[in-house]
């Protein structure tokens, strides 16, 4: 088999007796050779199940922290992070798959760029002002215990801000205001500034815990959350940074823009895995969360099974409609054949 193509295309007729293999010679088969430097079948369904995974995760997490249960100050911290999650799933994933589909690549990937620095770097925001939050929590724990609701919305809409305006250099880059190492410097300043702000207070708590003595119940719960919040901040450091670093060397190294563009791929879908991991250590560590999302998802089997008992007519008509819809598609890729 030479050049992935059918070795007996010239004799092979199809069913239909209407288009033979010589007539479909130029076209190669897929199956046989793929390649993965080129944007391809097998990187749409790697792509679209990140999406779907990263929306549904983080639409349970929104729903879930949203509970009544779990319906605390702090807690709207984590679903702000949850929502800038969301847009991963909803903007950055779908306009990454245009871009690389796309004849107009320098304007596709320019969006591309605003979209995935926004959503991250409102995530790396957000993680700060939550170390920080959890930081006056466990260090002053009657003051912050007095603190409004006001404190709060002040502190969702912070990283907000400085997503925005880390996002506006890149948009000064495109229309070369400013330059590549000023670029680059302010994307160190921005990455690291917050993450290392992350680091000190966890670390400040975890001086803080050794020296104290957990018998109070509220003081072990925050221990607890301020452990899984590092785990999540680590796990950003992990799956987040090595796309920041590649983007960095790019701006720097000229020669070095000849890495394969397979590379390229594999650590975008490491990067947009941050955005379900969430969910993922919330079900581990957290068990309130773990039994809301298990309450959640039997009360949606038991929604459907009550609509199928109530409706069992459209359910059959559905089914019949689909099988008929499918039948009526098949037959017509007979009838072009």
């Amino acid at each position: 088999m030479a050049n992935g193509f059918s070795p007996n295309y010239q004799n092979n007729i199809s069913l239909m007796g209407i288009k033979t293999y010589k007539q479909r010679e130029l076209l190669p088969n897929p199956a046989l050779k793929m390649n993965f430097n080129k944007w391809n079948v097998f990187w749409s369904i790697c792509f679209v199940f990140t999406a779907v995974i990263i929306i549904i995760g983080n639409c349970l997490s929104i729903s879930v922290l949203l509970k009544r249960r779990l319906r605390k100050r702090p807690h709207y911290l984590l679903a702000e992070l949850a929502i800038a999650d969301l847009l991963v799933g909803i903007f950055a994933v779908p306009i990454l798959m245009i871009t690389s589909v796309s004849k107009e690549r320098v304007l596709s990937r320019f969006i591309s760029d605003c979209v995935d620095m926004f959503t991250g770097f409102w995530s790396v925001f957000t993680l700060a002002v939550i170390s920080v939050e959890r930081l006056y929590a466990i260090a002053r724990p009657l003051h912050h215990r007095q603190l409004s609701f006001k404190s709060y919305i002040i502190a969702m809409v912070m990283p907000w801000v400085f997503s925005v305006i880390v996002t506006s250099t890149r948009v000064l880059l495109y229309f070369r205001i400013m330059t590549k190492h000023h670029f680059v410097a302010v994307m160190i300043i921005s990455l690291s500034t917050p993450l290392l702000m992350s680091f000190i207070s966890y670390g400040i708590i975890g001086n803080l815990q050794a020296s104290r003595p957990q018998s109070d119940h509220r003081a072990r719960s925050n221990t607890k959350l301020a452990y899984v919040l590092l785990l999540i901040t680590g796990m950003f450091v992990v799956t987040w940074l090595p796309f920041q670093i590649l983007v960095i060397v790019f701006n720097v190294c000229i020669p070095c823009r000849r890495i394969p563009i397979a590379v390229v791929y594999v650590i975008k879908l490491l990067q947009f895995s941050n955005s379900f991991i969430n969910f993922i250590i919330y079900c581990l560590r957290m068990p309130t969360y773990r039994n809301i999302v298990h309450e959640t998802i039997l009360r949606l089997k038991c929604s459907l099974r009550r609509q199928q008992q109530l409706h069992p007519t459209t359910f059959k008509q559905s089914n019949i409609s689909l099988i008929s819809f499918n039948s009526t598609l098949t037959l017509q890729n007979i009838n072009r054949l």
